[in-house]
Order: C-alpha cells, then sequence, then structure tokens
C-alpha cells in the first residue's frame, strides 16, 4: 500500500499550475496549437520532474497537456501533476495518433534543443502538420522568479558562500587547483548540494588567472599568487555562481589596485540593476569605468540571468535589449584579464526587487577578507 501511495500523482503546486496557465496564454498569443519541449531545464521548470536527457518530452496545447516517455521512465513521471502521462513504446504510429487525438496542425519546437535529426523524425512520422520554431519560448518565463525559486536561489548560495569560508580557512601554498576544486565540491555535497551547477570549476593560480574559463589543472599554489575561484551548486534545481579572487600572501602594488578597480566596477554595474532599465547598462557602467583604467578589460558580457541553467536570460552584454522585471536573478561578474599576468573577476549574484535590488551572495569579497597572511 505504502508504494501504492508512493505513485500517485502530487498535488498540483500554485507555482506549477501557474507557469503552465501562462505558457498557455503564450501559445494561444503566437497562434500555436501546441508546443513540444525537449529541453530537461523546461520541462524541469514546468513539471518539477527532473528526468535526464532521454526522458522524453512535453507535448502542450491551450486545453492539454502531456508526459510523453518510455517504460524507463514511466514510474517517475506518474508523479506528475497536471499532465497526462503517455508512453510511447514501440509503436511508430504513436506521434501521428497523438496529433491526430488532439486535432493540432501548427506545432512549436525548441529550436536550441531540438536536433535536427529528432525534427527530421517528427516530420516523417506526423503528416499534415506544420512544425514551428521557436526560441526561448519557455525561457523568457523562467527569466522572472517566483517566491519558492528566490527562496531556493539563497539556500543554493549558503551552501556556495559557507564552502568559500572554509576554503579560506583551509588553502595552502602547495596544494593543486584540483585540489581546491574539489574540496569546494566536496563540501557543498556534505552540506546539502545535489552536485556542481557546472564541471569542472575554474581555479585558476597566477598567470592562469587571466584564462577566463580556465579548467582547474594540476598547478600547485606557491606564496605570492591571486587565485581566481569560480564555482556554484545546485540545490532542489537551483544553480548558484560566483567569483573570488584570494590571494596567497600581502598583495602587491598592482594586484592591489587591480582588484580595487574590479571591485569599483562591479559596484558601478550594481546599482544599474533596477526595474525598468536596460541590462546592458550594467555593462556599460562597468566597463567604461575600466576602459578609463586599463587595455586588459572584460570581453565578456559583465553578467548573466541564473535559474535551473547556471545561464539564462536576461543577458547582461552591450548589446542586449532586455530591460528588467521585478524578480530577475542575474549575476554582475566584470574582470580584469592581463595576459602572462594574470587576471581579477568578482561576480555576485543579485535579486532584482521593486525598490532595486538583493545582493544575494554573501560570500567576503573586501581586500582584506581575501588575503591570506603566510
Amino acid at each position: 500500500m505504502a508504494d501504492q501511495e508512493k505513485m500517485k500523482p502530487k498535488d498540483s503546486s500554485p507555482n506549477l499550475y501557474s507557469r503552465l496557465e501562462k505558457l498557455r496564454e503564450k501559445l494561444i498569443f503566437q497562434k500555436l496549437d501546441a508546443i513540444l519541449i525537449s529541453s530537461m531545464a523546461n520541462r524541469f521548470y514546468l513539471t518539477g520532474w527532473h528526468g535526464d536527457i532521454e526522458s522524453g518530452y512535453l507535448l502542450i496545447t491551450p486545453k492539454k497537456s502531456f508526459v510523453v516517455t518510455d517504460s524507463r521512465y514511466t514510474e517517475e513521471a506518474s508523479v506528475v501533476a497536471n499532465y497526462e502521462l503517455k508512453e510511447s513504446g514501440w509503436d511508430e504510429k504513436f506521434w501521428e495518433k497523438l496529433f491526430s487525438e488532439i486535432k493540432v496542425s501548427k506545432v512549436g519546437f525548441e529550436v536550441k534543443d531540438l536536433s535536427v535529426f529528432a525534427l527530421n523524425n517528427f516530420q516523417k512520422l506526423t503528416k499534415n502538420l506544420t512544425f514551428v520554431q521557436t526560441k526561448d519560448f519557455v525561457e523568457e518565463l523562467r527569466a522572472k522568479k517566483d517566491t519558492v525559486e528566490i527562496s531556493l536561489f539563497k539556500k543554493s548560495l549558503a551552501i556556495s558562500d559557507k564552502s568559500f569560508e572554509y576554503i579560506l580557512k583551509n588553502i595552502r601554498v602547495g596544494q593543486t587547483e584540483k585540489e581546491i576544486a574539489w574540496k569546494l565540491e566536496q563540501f557543498m555535497r556534505e552540506h546539502g548540494a545535489e552536485g556542481n551547477a557546472w564541471h569542472p570549476f575554474i581555479v585558476g593560480a597566477g598567470v592562469n588567472s587571466s584564462k577566463v574559463h580556465y579548467a582547474a589543472g594540476d598547478t600547485k599554489l606557491k606564496k605570492g599568487d591571486q587565485v581566481l575561484i569560480d564555482w556554484g551548486c545546485v540545490y532542489q534545481g537551483y544553480a548558484s555562481d560566483t567569483s573570488r579572487v584570494v590571494f596567497l600572501g600581502t598583495p602587491n602594488t598592482k594586484q592591489a589596485e587591480v582588484y580595487n578597480l574590479v571591485l569599483e566596477a562591479q559596484k558601478r554595474g550594481i546599482l544599474e540593476v533596477k526595474v525598468g532599465n536596460q541590462t546592458k547598462n550594467v555593462d556599460l557602467a562597468a566597463r567604461e569605468f575600466l576602459q578609463e583604467k586599463s587595455e586588459f578589460v572584460f570581453g565578456h558580457g559583465v553578467g548573466h540571468g541564473v535559474g535551473i541553467e547556471v545561464h539564462e536570460l536576461p543577458r547582461l552584454n552591450p548589446k542586449a535589449k532586455e530591460k528588467f522585471e521585478a524578480g530577475n536573478v542575474v549575476t554582475v561578474e566584470p574582470g580584469i584579464y592581463e595576459p602572462g599576468w594574470g587576471g581579477v573577476r568578482i561576480e555576485d549574484m543579485i535579486l532584482v526587487t521593486e525598490k532595486g535590488y538583493e545582493v544575494l551572495t554573501k560570500a567576503p569579497k573586501k581586500i582584506e577578507e581575501v588575503t591570506l597572511k603566510l
């Protein structure tokens, strides 16, 4: 009996149902009969079910919604509320029958996620249907976080913040970059994280710190190094993303100067985070300040949205066209990267509120707080 109880669909979360209804409103507005969801992240956002890359699809119309999967996942998928479960099995005419049953002719698909191979198969197996490319159809909804999501962000960040405090107490000259990355991962998993927000973490010591997306390697830390660390974890499906620099010994004049310039640039960027402001203004505020001081200013966007995936909408770069909305969660992460010398990046996660912003990241970042006395 207990096992049967576990198999019953969960009560519908108000948040999940609200997301489904917003998606349906968008379908009607864009005059689509249905949308085929293939993205793992979008499936999780709409259903609360993780699954994996092979778990199947969601098929959603203005009135009906389906989880389509095979026998490997039906037990897991049976707990999803608001959706009818369909097992695809080995029936070659499954999709033709399903589309015929729900009487649709114009179906959207996720152009960034559905492979050309899969699309060709759908087109072969389903006659008299028009498949229409959609881009960021669900992602635009995901950009504005609800109260449940914000709570999960704070828990995710609490774990990663504590992991940095742990590293500050346990980082040592002679350790390798990989050892630091492993200590971060181990600590976060032991304190409730499901896993890393991405892999491998960025831990760049000395000259490696100028390599923007450097993967932690076998380089040993030495006295006088600046160590750039970019890490994050996942808690109940939601990612954290933070960058800090640690100094192994008192920073020299140039290290201190560059660090304080980047910190000031970040402050100027964060001040531009407010409802209705163009997201590109965050980038421009930080970038223009640094361009007056250095020739090695960051080439990437100053930040990005964060959520189920570590890189989401809205975009924060010089070409971005979005405007901030309350509920956006973004990073602000300017940097200076000088090849052959090293780099500095400081990154925090910011919540856009009706009255301004809230810095969610609590990891220490004052230069004296990230300097180890050797």
